[in-house]
């Protein structure tokens, strides 16, 4: 078996998109935002305003971080939400 540290993942962007990696390591969540070279871009120029979705993105990370019921809480409502879409397929015949 590898060890998932020298595994690496490549993640390519759309012009104008953001993207949050979640992952665990060793009990806790990693995060990590990351934005497509137009957004980069945006965040340099001191002229232009913060992207809504970079900060939405953003806001996220820092009520993650900041909260310990949140995590829990998304964790939880996420469960529901696969138990929920497996009781839909099992009921398809």
């Amino acid at each position: 078996m590898t060890d998932s540290k020298d595994q690496k993942t490549t993640i390519t962007l759309e012009p104008g998109q953001v993207a949050v990696v979640l992952g665990m390591e060793d009990g806790q969540i990693s995060r990590q935002l990351f934005a497509s070279p137009e957004v980069d871009a945006m965040l340099d120029d001191e002229q232009s305003d913060i992207p809504f979705h970079y900060f939405l993105a953003s806001a996220f990370l820092v009520r993650l971080d900041q909260d310990e019921d949140f995590a829990s809480d998304l964790a939880e409502w996420y469960d529901e939400r696969l138990q929920g879409e497996a009781g839909r397929e099992e009921d398809q015949p």
